[in-house]
């Protein structure tokens, strides 16, 4: 029987538990899924729990995706690239750290990345694996952040908010990897940066599941993609790594 969970603090709100059982059933496996609050003074001690068989693998998410790092027996791809972990698979004594994000989310999109123009609104961990992932896929990627000395080795041509409403008009597929919009968050000042944009809206933001981007985009009658594309996305990716 599987032992899975996904930490972090706070983690009570997570919808992995959901996904995860549901692909315990439709795989046709034992096992239990939970949502386990892991403080960053227990971290340390949870990972020694799993290693000693409490758990088969568990997902991560804040504020434990960096600082769990140097707790781990190895870090692979993506994830050491990136400095995240969100996956860790526990074999035989070993956790061993991946990263499912940036793959994830080029999976869960409707079309292939290679040769698109996208532009990514962000400079933190979720904007580094979506630019890492759709570089990797052959895209042109632009990112619009408030700090571009952290894109400086991303690959990746970087841009002011200022130059938001003229890189939009440019983008077949516009990426928001920011916080803006989300439940008990401030939203963005205007949405007239969409008025000459033509390509898909992507918000990565999925509480609430109708951000005002995806409205505002919907509005102007623009193709759009919810952030539980890529929550279901890279759930599948980290359960085909604890299960193989």
């Amino acid at each position: 029987m599987f032992k899975l969970c996904v930490i972090g603090d706070p983690v009570a709100h997570s919808l992995s538990p959901a996904i995860h059982t549901a692909l315990l059933a439709q795989w046709g496996l034992e096992g239990r899924y939970q949502a386990v609050t892991v403080r960053p003074e227990e971290l340390a001690s949870f990972v020694e729990r799993a290693r000693q068989g409490a758990y088969d693998g568990f997902n991560v998410t804040m504020p434990h995706k960096q600082t769990i790092l140097p707790l781990l027996d190895a870090v692979e791809g993506d994830a050491a690239a990136m400095g995240a972990v969100n996956t860790v698979v526990v074999r035989q004594g070993r956790a061993v750290g991946y990263n499912t994000d940036g793959v994830g989310f080029v999976r869960s999109l409707p079309f292939g990345a290679g040769g698109k123009r996208a532009l990514v609104l962000g400079s933190g961990g979720a904007a580094a694996a979506v630019c890492r992932a759709l570089v990797q896929a052959g895209a042109e990627v632009t990112v619009c952040c408030r700090h571009p000395e952290k894109t400086a080795d991303w690959g990746v041509t970087a841009c002011s908010w200022e130059l938001l409403p003229s890189a939009a008009a440019q983008c077949s597929l516009l990426v928001n990897a920011t916080p803006l919009g989300m439940t008990g968050r401030e939203s963005f000042a205007d949405f007239r940066f969409l008025d000459r944009c033509c390509g898909w809206v992507y918000d990565l933001v999925y509480e609430p599941r109708e951000t005002a981007l995806l409205a505002a985009a919907r509005a102007r009658e623009l193709p759009v993609i919810g952030g539980l594309a890529l929550l279901h996305a890279q759930a599948e990716l980290a359960f085909e790594l604890f299960i193989q």
